[in-house]
């Protein structure tokens, strides 16, 4: 063998983001000039070079070469020992190729971060915010997470309160806020609390993990009664005294007295011409009666009716639509639509948005070519909506999801990786019209 390579044998210890680097020994022990190539092989190849990547080393001598080891401080670099191999490969004798091994010790690491979606919610009593809760560390975390209302007027409620989180992955957690007291009337006012995220990691042995994350936010409570709406129903009573007065005052009496004076003279005719029209009406009747027996007998023509206009009939049934969206990380996107049919109009419910990748992205919910929703893929896994004013889609329009890929996550087992699989139920009636 003409061709030896030593390692340095060092402590191989990196943590994620951080750089190391070692020397390896290279001697020829041929008798002529020997050039080397080197190869990194193991997990470790992506984020390691050799410096030089080559190497001419004289008959009988020895050189060295540095291996830098550059780990990105990012969720995909698991935490452990991680054997590698860096290869020698001789020019000029091919055969007498070596791979000296190594292990490298790869440190766990944690990074949570934490947003709550909204900072300001608005209601009368009740109001709800997201909380949502990002892993970027290499190993599993368990959050808690704790409403905090420093001034005791409100009543907070996280659900779950506790959540695990697998590196790489995001975890939503709900808000519910009730005021304690009703507002009746007045200005609105703004309520300030927090809520706090405390990070710890889900390793054995226990390590140290993230400083506790808090997020300040606000619910505005607005009052029961308008603040309109004395001042309306003051107005609305003070007309009403005004023209109960003008009329028993003015126009009743005036009233009155030209009513009693314009039936006086045309009663004694109105109950002639009723005498008459009564007498008029008996004679129709035995005709009537007449005309009737002998239809009944065979002796008459049949009646013809003129025929009836058909109506216009409405009926509902209860839809499901379903759209999705699976694509690969580009700028391009995807689109999956429902054209709604002729003489029917769709009328949407509710929306529930999935995202159990938890791809990085955006989608839009489009209709009639508007979106009326913009998302970042990255905000959540689930999220519905319910609407107060349900969306009316008629014949001819289009409802779609149209989804651009940033970066997949992590994929759903049995499912192809490197995918957006982003879906979308809108739930509702269908309003169809016949005759």
């Amino acid at each position: 063998m003409t061709t030896y390579a030593v390692l340095e044998q060092i402590p191989l210890e990196i943590v994620p983001g951080d750089e190391l680097t070692c020397g390896l020994t290279v001697r020829n022990n041929s008798d002529v000039v020997e050039a080397y190539q080197f190869e990194v092989v193991g997990e470790v190849a992506q984020w390691t070079v050799v410096e030089p990547p080559e190497l001419s080393v004289f008959p009988g001598t020895e050189q060295s070469v540095t291996v830098r080891f550059q780990s990105p401080r990012s969720w995909r670099v698991r935490p452990g020992e991680m054997p590698f191999a860096i290869r020698v490969l001789p020019t000029e004798r091919p055969g007498d190729a070596v791979a000296p091994e190594g292990v490298l010790f790869v440190h766990a690491f944690t990074e949570t971060t934490a947003e709550i979606i909204p900072r300001t919610s608005t209601g009368r009593r009740n109001a709800r915010h997201e909380v949502a809760v990002d892993n970027r560390g290499n190993v599993p975390i368990i959050a808690d997470v704790q409403g905090l209302d420093p001034d005791g007027q409100l009543n907070l409620r996280s659900r779950p309160p506790r959540v695990e989180i697998a590196p790489g992955s995001t975890e939503f957690v709900r808000i519910q806020v009730r005021h304690r007291r009703w507002l009746w009337q007045g200005t609105p006012v703004t309520h300030p609390f927090q809520v706090q995220v405390t990070p710890e990691a889900a390793v054995d042995p226990p390590m140290p993990a993230d400083a506790p994350i808090v997020l300040d936010a606000g619910a505005v409570q607005t009052a029961l009664i308008p603040r309109g709406l004395r001042r309306l129903v003051a107005a609305l009573l003070v007309a009403a005294v005004l023209l109960a007065g003008a009329w028993f005052l003015l126009l009743r009496p005036a009233i009155r007295s030209t009513a009693t004076e314009a039936v006086e003279k045309p009663l004694k005719t109105v109950a002639d011409k009723a005498e008459s029209a009564g007498k008029k009406a008996d004679d129709a009747k035995e005709t009537a009666d007449n005309t009737e027996a002998v239809v009944n007998s065979g002796g008459g023509p049949p009646s013809s009716a003129p025929p009836s206009t058909g109506a216009v009939k409405i009926s509902t049934a209860p839809v499901t639509v379903n759209l999705q969206t699976n694509l690969g990380a580009s700028a391009t996107a995807k689109t999956d639509k429902l054209t709604v049919k002729a003489k029917t109009t769709l009328i949407v419910t509710d929306l529930v948005l999935q995202n159990p990748q938890g791809d990085a992205g955006r989608v839009d919910v489009i209709v009639d070519d508007k979106a009326i929703l913009t998302l970042s893929l990255a905000n959540f896994r689930d999220l519905d909506y319910h609407f107060v004013s349900p969306i009316q889609i008629n014949s001819g329009k289009v409802l779609a999801l149209r989804t651009v890929c940033q970066t997949p996550g992590p994929p759903i087992v049995g499912t192809t990786a490197g995918q957006c699989r982003v879906s979308m139920f809108a739930t509702g009636t269908n309003r169809i019209r016949s005759k």
